[in-house]
Formats: C-alpha cells, structure tokens, sequence
C-alpha cells in the first residue's frame, strides 16, 4: 500500500494545473480584448480546471471528516478554511475597482453591497428570486464556492448519519442526483408537475449537475485509503466515462484521459508525480484558493488597461499575470489568511 501521510502533497501539485488551467482559460478566452496571437482552441477548455478542483475536493472533504467528530466541527473546520481567504480577496477586489475602474468596465466589483453578499458564499440568482434583490457576485469565478457548500453539506450529513456506511450511502445519493439530473435535462419519464418541481430545484441546487466529479474524488479517496483492488478502480473508470459520453467532446475527452492517467499514477505509481511535490508546487497548490478569488476581473482588467502598451506582443501579460498572481497567493496565504486562521482557531476551539 502507499504511504500515506498527513498532507497528500501530490494534491497540491494538481491544485497548480488546476488553476493554470482557469486563469489561462479567463485571461486569454476574455472578450474584452482581442489578442495579435491567435489564440489555441485548447485553452478555451481551460475551464475544466474547476472539475478538477471538484474532483480534488471530493478527495479532501473525504478525508476532512474523518478527522472531525462532530458535524458542527467540521463546520467550523470550514469556515476557519474558507472565510479569511474570501475576507481577503474580496476586500482586495472591491477597493482596486473603487480606485481604478472608471469606465466601470466591472460595476459588479465596486458595489459595496456585492461585497457583503459573496462573503456569505450563497448564489446571488436565488436570494434575487426569492426577495426581489440585484446582488451579484463580486467575482464571477465565486459561483463554483456555492456548488462546493452543497457538495460539504451532502458529504457531511451522510457521514456523521453513519461514518461507517459513508462510501455506500454517498455513491447512492450521487448516482440518483445524478439521474435526476440527466432526466430532467433530457425531460424523460418526468411530466408535469415532477417535472417543473425537479427543474426548480435544480435551478436553485447545482450540484446534481457536477456530482459525479466529486463522487470520483471520493472513489480515489476510498481505494487511496481502504481497498485497492481492480474491481474499484473499473468502477472509477466507469464514472469517468460516463462523464464522457455525457459531454461527447473530443477536447473534454482527452481532458478525462488525462485525468485517468494522472491519477492512475497517483494511486498505483506515485513516484511518477514526485515533481508535483516540489516546494514550489506546494506552496502555489496551498494558495490556489486566494488566486482563484482574486485572478479573474483584477486580471482582465489589468490586461485591459496595458494592452496597447504591449503591442503585438499583449498575448504575453496574463503569462505576466499568472506569475504575479501565484506570489500573491503565496503571500496572502502566509502573512494574512493564516494568521486570520490561527486567531479563529483559538476563538472556536
């Protein structure tokens, strides 16, 4: 078996191409501007780098209960994770476009109130429907940060309904959201009022949509830490490719195949992804989260602002970019939101 330790560092390493993966995919597939360099088919799939943090959190969320004792631990455990990067980025976002937006190029990110409202995590589009408000937020790229609360609420439920049943009950739940997921989008079997009731949910709860990508991350997270054997991993390449079929895109699919070999190696050649442990990778992979908050409209902004300065050669500020975004990752991480961590820490438990 592998050795397993406190902190899966290869994680992190995956956490690194992940947010490459975004940050290439909004600063070069942006429609603000238009770039001398034709720009790659493939970036503009960069996207998926959020279902591979799905499948990262499915993995971690995992092993984060097992360590909690309580769901109201887990919680807090969350909250003491999550808030002191939002807190930071956020406040970060809103002053830059206070100061240095104009032309109002992102009105979202000046509004006071857009603020308030991300740091409580929800998804603006149902408090607006539900009391006539115009809450948006900050930051587009926060509209995953509710997905993956549907998904801890779900996981931590089931686990602390029965730590040891978890892997059964979970797969259950996953694969009948999943199917209601499928057949209200094709609009089979349901009708009338199950139909309409199943749409509306599925407009306010987003999660059966992307389900099976943190139902991968928890598979490898059981045959990581419980049972190896041949028989789970065919049942993980089965939901690998049931994600396939599901999207039927050639570049979606290599994305997968990808994804099969990285882990393929993860679980069974380990050695193979020893440059994913390197310190650098480490420190990036811890900090992704703060880069994920704040790259995106600071970024487009920036490159929209410098531009013309770079001429034919604008095709080089988001690599500019993702560069200075990752030091301040870096930074953020250590000397503000750990340190905002450790107080809340002391304050909770």
């Amino acid at each position: 078996m592998i050795e397993k330790k406190e902190r899966v560092e290869i994680l992190d390493g995956l956490r690194v191409i992940a947010i490459f993966m975004v940050m290439f995919f909004h600063f070069y597939c942006t429609k603000v501007i238009s770039y001398s360099y034709k720009i790659p088919t493939v970036i503009s799939y960069g996207n998926l780098g959020v279902q591979l943090f799905f499948i990262i959190s499915g993995f971690v969320i995992t092993l984060t209960l097992t360590k909690c004792n309580s769901l109201f631990e887990f919680i807090k455990k969350r909250f003491i994770r999550l808030i002191p990067g939002m807190l930071v980025c956020s406040i970060i976002t809103f002053l830059i476009f206070s100061f240095f937006d104009p032309e109002n190029i992102f009105v979202r990110s000046k509004s006071f109130s857009n603020l308030i409202f991300s740091n409580t995590f929800l998804n603006p589009s149902i408090i607006n429907k539900l009391f006539n408000t115009h809450f948006k937020y900050i930051d587009p790229v926060y509209w995953t940060l509710f997905i993956e609360l549907q998904f801890y609420f779900l996981a931590a439920l089931i686990y602390f309904y029965s730590p040891v049943k978890f892997y059964k009950n979970i797969l259950i739940v996953s694969i009948v959201l999943f199917l209601i997921n499928l057949i209200t989008f094709h609009r089979i079997v349901f009708s009338g009022k199950l139909l309409w009731l199943s749409i509306v949910l599925l407009g306010f709860f987003e999660l059966p949509k992307f389900i099976l990508w943190f139902l991968i991350g928890i598979v490898i997270n059981y045959i990581y830490f419980k049972n190896n054997s041949k028989k789970n991993f065919f049942f993980l390449l089965l939901l690998f490719f049931i994600e396939m079929l599901e999207s039927f895109d050639i570049y979606i699919s290599v994305f997968i195949l990808f994804c099969i070999v990285i882990f393929y190696c993860f679980l069974y050649l380990p050695k193979a992804l020893n440059f994913l442990t390197k310190p650098l990778f480490k420190k990036v992979g811890i900090a992704s989260y703060s880069i994920y908050l704040i790259h995106e409209n600071i970024g487009v902004l920036i490159i929209k602002k410098f531009s013309n300065l770079f001429g034919n050669f604008n095709w080089i500020i988001p690599i500019i970019l993702i560069f200075l975004f990752s030091l301040f990752g870096i930074f953020s991480y250590k000397y503000l939101e750990n340190p905002i961590g450790v107080k809340l820490k002391r304050l909770f438990f």
